[in-house]
């Protein structure tokens, strides 16, 4: 038996790209020294789209699965992490009996299974997503950057693929989409849930995001939303009106280049 997962708790998103990123950056004091700093790799399998050969599909992403490895940069020192996230967004649904063991059983110190809404501005349309992400050893997953992406997935991942109809049958021949140099701030804001989660991507290709972010209990996230928007204005920014998810910018923009 299949049942759509329920959240508990929304993830609240706000982007900015290229020369408003710039912008934003400066107008919350940001100092790179002062943030995290990690390297990103996504996994698909990116191939030309018929016609004036611009266009690229991504059909891992297109079926709302998304595959990301994270690490330190070598330079943060000996306690150096790395993390591999498979996310399902939209989430589809899910076999009963998996998702309540994952729910319910001690999922121990390497792994977190979590089920949420993505509300991304300046819809912020609610997106169902589930997502597992497994912390893996620093020296995987710098290799993994290069090879075959199975030396780090995880059996708990493999089985939430399964269960959700989206198996990678062949992890083998998946391409690396990277890097995406992040840094990650997290800040107090008066009046907001938790802690304010920014964090700034750059690649080779000149492209640039600065997306803020909070998680609030379901019930609040609409009120949430107007806080954040609120919070970002009382800093000078206003929130774009338009733009796609950093994630799919970015992945096609890596695909093209990896396809010319």
């Amino acid at each position: 038996m299949r049942q759509s997962p329920t959240a508990t708790a929304a993830e609240i998103k706000i982007s900015f790209a290229a020369g408003e990123a710039g912008a934003a950056l400066d107008a919350l004091g940001l100092d790179r020294a002062e943030g995290r700093s990690r390297v990103v790799h996504f996994w698909d399998r990116p191939e030309k789209e018929a016609g004036d050969g611009a266009g690229v599909s991504l059909p891992l992403l297109d079926q709302g699965v998304i595959l990301r490895l994270r690490r330190d940069e070598e330079a943060t020192g000996s306690k150096r992490k790395a993390d591999l996230t498979v996310k399902l967004r939209p989430c589809p649904l899910l076999t009963s009996p998996w998702q309540r063991v994952r729910e319910e059983e001690d999922q121990g110190e390497d792994w977190e299974f979590r089920i949420e809404e993505d509300r991304a501005g300046p819809a912020f349309t609610p997106v169902l997503s589930a997502s597992l992400e497994a912390e893996r050893k620093f020296e995987a997953a710098l290799e993994a950057e290069g090879g075959p992406l199975d030396r780090v997935i995880i059996e708990p991942q493999l089985e939430l693929l399964e269960a959700a109809g989206a198996a990678v049958d062949d992890l083998d021949g998946l391409a690396a989409l990277g890097p995406i140099r992040a840094v990650k701030w997290r800040q107090e804001w008066d009046g907001l849930p938790g802690s304010v989660a920014i964090e700034e991507w750059t690649t080779g290709n000149e492209l640039r995001f600065l997306e803020v972010s909070v998680r609030a209990d379901l019930g609040e996230a609409p009120r949430v939303q107007d806080l954040l928007a609120e919070a970002l204005r009382a800093r000078g920014l206003t929130a774009p009106l338009s733009g796609e998810t950093k994630t799919r910018a970015v992945l096609r923009a890596l695909a093209r280049d990896l396809l010319r």
